[in-house]
C-alpha cells in the first residue's frame, strides 16, 4: 500500500482563487505538486487535501482525527484565518493548535507544521498584519519544543506579491499557483526525510 500524507489546512492548502471566490484547480494546489515531486523521485505515495477554505485552528482541533484517518504523515497549515481576527489572541491559537499537536501524537501521526504566509495589510489593517512575524515566531518555537518540521511560508513570499498571489482585483491573501509549487518544493526534503527514516 501507498505511503499516505494527508495535507490538512485552510484555503492555501486547497488552492484558492481570491478575486473569484472560488477553488482553483486540485491538480495547482501544493499537495497535488508534491505528490508528484515525490512520484517523480520513485515514491509509491498518495497525498490527500483536505484543505478547507476559511476555517480556524479551531476546526483543525475538532476534525483532526476524521480528517487524517488511515495518515502515515500529516502536514498542517492553519493560522491565517485566526491572525486575521484581531478578537482571536495568540494564546488561544496555540493552545487549539497545542490541542491537534497532542492529538497527532496520541495517534502516531508525524507531522510537518506550515507556518503563516504573508498576506496584504488591506485584507484586515495593519495591525493584523504587524501579527504575522510574532505569530510564526511563535509556531516555530512551539514546533522547535516539540521536535516538529517547521516550513516558513511567511519569509518566501513576503518580496514579491504579485508573482506569489493569485489576486489582481483584490487585496493578496491567498497563494498563486507558483506559490504552490514552491510550498511543495520546501515541504518535499522534510516528507523524504520523513519517509526514509
Amino acid at each position: 500500500m501507498s505511503y499516505q500524507i494527508v495535507a490538512f489546512g485552510d484555503s492555501n492548502t486547497r488552492y484558492y482563487l481570491g478575486d473569484t471566490g472560488t477553488a482553483g484547480p486540485l491538480e495547482d494546489a501544493w499537495p497535488a505538486r508534491l505528490e508528484a515531486l515525490l512520484r517523480d523521485r520513485g515514491r509509491d505515495v498518495a497525498v490527500k487535501n483536505e484543505g478547507h477554505p476559511g476555517i480556524q485552528a479551531d476546526f483543525a482541533m475538532e476534525h483532526f482525527d476524521a480528517a487524517t484517518k488511515g495518515a502515515d504523515l500529516c502536514v498542517l497549515g492553519f493560522g491565517t484565518n485566526d491572525a486575521k481576527k484581531l478578537e482571536v489572541p495568540l494564546g488561544e491559537f496555540l493552545s487549539e493548535v497545542s490541542d491537534v499537536l497532542d492529538q497527532a501524537g496520541e495517534a502516531g501521526i508525524p507531522l510537518i507544521l506550515l507556518g503563516i504566509p504573508w498576506f496584504s495589510e488591506e485584507v484586515a489593517g495593519r495591525d493584523v498584519q504587524a501579527r504575522l512575524p510574532i505569530w510564526n515566531e511563535s509556531l516555530a518555537s512551539l514546533c522547535d519544543q516539540l521536535r516538529i518540521p517547521f516550513v516558513d511560508l511567511y519569509t518566501p513570499f513576503l518580496g514579491d506579491p504579485e508573482r506569489w498571489f493569485n489576486e489582481r482585483t483584490t487585496p493578496k491573501r491567498h497563494l498563486s499557483a507558483a506559490a504552490e509549487q514552491r510550498v511543495a518544493e520546501l515541504v518535499l526534503p522534510l516528507v523524504l526525510r520523513q519517509m526514509d527514516r
